[in-house]
């Protein structure tokens, strides 16, 4: 083994010379403090610079995907945030406009949340979080600072189902507010309520605001119910139809009141 050695380094002696005295070479140019060993390694920098590009462009690819990922979570918790500050502020001036309607009623009120809607059995509903417990019993009027929502039906200890004005049973004793006319709103399929057998005579025009008559042991009266859309005749031609658009979106109601006292 050792003659196969020795016979190897004889054979190729020159270019193994020729690697000793590179290598050495470059060892004494890289521990040479002269001026011109400084220069002369300056420009084989320059030369051999393009051998360091691939890593220094996988680097950077790989520092721009990561950053790209901490921007894309940075931006969701900012997202998420911005969602929180705004269902914050819009609840802060739901329940201003609620305090201020509170401090301005001369009724007895009580404050609820809605916590479901749906349609049950026997009535189209919500839910509201206060009960027996609360003050509240069946026939209340449920109410929003923009009108009439509906009553109280089936109260237990700590929640209480409300009938509300889209239930096609529901029944409300109006009256127009300009004309004085007053007559019974029955709630239509469609969203909108029409009150019949309003005399010929009368002067209804579209926009005229539709307010409880109070003539109700459970709904006070001037409470806000909705608005004329139109008016038309009858059938038989001899009363007038008005149309009514409400004043509340059951759809987006969150906080009501139940009306305890008149």
């Amino acid at each position: 083994m050792w003659l196969k050695i020795i016979r190897f380094i004889i054979d190729q002696y020159v270019y193994l010379l020729l690697i000793f005295l590179i290598s050495l070479s470059l060892f004494i140019l890289a521990h040479n403090n002269s001026p011109q060993i400084r220069t002369m390694q300056g420009e084989f920098a320059d030369v051999f610079a393009f051998l360091h590009y691939p890593k220094v462009w996988v680097n950077d690819l790989s520092n721009l995907v990561e950053e790209n990922q901490e921007l894309k979570e940075e931006n969701l918790r900012l997202a998420l945030l911005n969602a929180q500050l705004k269902e914050a502020y819009l609840e802060n001036q739901r329940l201003r406009e609620m305090m201020n309607f509170a401090d301005t009623t001369r009724l007895t009120i009580l404050p609820a949340e809605v916590i479901s809607q749906g349609t049950t059995p026997l009535y189209n509903s919500i839910t509201i979080n206060v009960g027996r417990k609360h003050g509240v019993a069946p026939n209340m009027a449920v109410i929003t600072n923009d009108g009439i929502v509906g009553k109280t039906v089936s109260v237990g200890n700590n929640n209480t189902l409300v009938q509300i004005f889209l239930d096609v049973n529901f029944r409300l004793g109006v009256k127009f507010q300009i004309s004085r006319e007053h007559g019974i709103m029955h709630w239509q399929p469609n969203g909108l309520a029409e009150v019949r057998e309003i005399p010929k005579t009368a002067i209804i025009y579209p926009g005229e605001k539709v307010l409880t008559s109070g003539f109700s042991e459970i709904y006070p009266p001037n409470i806000m119910v909705g608005e004329v859309v139109e008016v038309h005749q009858s059938a038989n031609n001899l009363f007038q139809i008005a149309t009514v658009r409400p004043s509340v979106n059951i759809n987006s109601i969150e906080e009501v009141f139940v009306v305890l006292r008149k």
